[in-house]
């Protein structure tokens, strides 16, 4: 058995543990000043961990669960949140850093066609005094729109989709590209022309994997000749961009609708406009 000593700082420990040999006896805390103190090796701590997880393999399990799904949840939020991240920028993108868009007070349905006006509604005129380089030196291009909605028919197929009531420059101004045909011309806003240029999803919804250009389709009623399809785009911030079809101003203006100002002047719903650079629209 072994003999217990008081040391000077008042703990107790065996006389074999002065020798440094480890004693069953001994009474000493492992803290600093007990003469007995031993540092474990590795393996004596993973064997010890091991012996602790064997024996207790429940709460083992349930802590090693724990840890799992609070991983799992923090590489989830962050993996939304990049989603999220991305998906504005992508909108933001497809809409142009450096456009802006000017609208009058709110507006009101008028029009055979269904299009919306104000009664402080802005005009084709106001659009080309935005073009004016005197008046507007950081304006790069205008292009003035009426949004409205309709159904579009070809054959037995049929949609409702968004209609986009502009000018050439809308092509340019919102950068899209043509998948195959060409886009609304100034000789079609000359001419009134009935001519239709469908978004990529309006045209496989209508005529699958077929060539919509120079087929016939119905707008709300009225005939329209295919002259074009856009490329996909993808979403803006007012829906997507591929479900839409696009037709000329004047033709609206002056076959389908008679929505004009109390001056007679062609009313317009939005004038998209793209600046020069991003700096000149601050």
């Amino acid at each position: 058995m072994a003999l217990l000593q008081v040391g000077q700082n008042g703990h107790k420990y065996s006389k074999g543990a002065e020798a440094g040999r480890p004693d069953p006896g001994r009474i000493c805390p492992l803290q600093v000043g007990c003469p007995w103190r031993f540092h474990m090796s590795p393996q004596v701590v993973l064997a010890t961990a091991i012996t602790s997880i064997s024996a207790n393999k429940l709460r083992a399990g349930l802590t090693l669960l724990g840890i799992v799904i609070g991983v799992a949840a923090v590489i989830s939020l962050l993996s939304i949140g990049r989603g999220a991240q991305d998906a504005i920028t992508e909108r933001i993108q497809s809409l142009g850093t450096n456009l802006l868009f000017v609208r009058p007070g709110g507006t009101t349905q008028g029009g055979v066609f269904g299009g919306q006006v104000s009664s402080a509604s802005l005009t084709l005129d106001d659009a080309e005094a935005m073009e004016d380089p005197v008046l507007a030196p950081s304006v790069k291009s205008v292009a003035p729109e009426l949004g409205t909605s309709g159904q579009v028919v070809a054959g037995r197929e049929n949609t409702f989709t968004q209609i986009a009531v502009v000018t050439p420059e809308y092509q340019f101004v919102r950068e899209f590209t043509l998948a195959s045909g060409q886009f609304i011309t100034q000789t079609h806003l000359d001419r009134s022309s009935q001519v239709v240029v469908l978004g990529s999803s309006v045209a496989e919804d209508l005529f699958g994997f077929r060539d919509p250009v120079g087929q016939p389709v119905r707008i709300n009623g009225r005939q329209f000749l295919v002259i074009g399809v856009l490329e996909s785009k993808g979403g803006g911030f007012f829906g997507s961009f591929d479900d839409q079809v696009v037709v000329p101003i004047t033709t609206v203006y002056n076959r389908l609708s008679s929505s004009r100002t109390a001056q007679g002047g062609v009313s317009v719903q939005t004038i998209n406009v793209q600046a020069v650079d991003v700096g000149s629209m601050e």
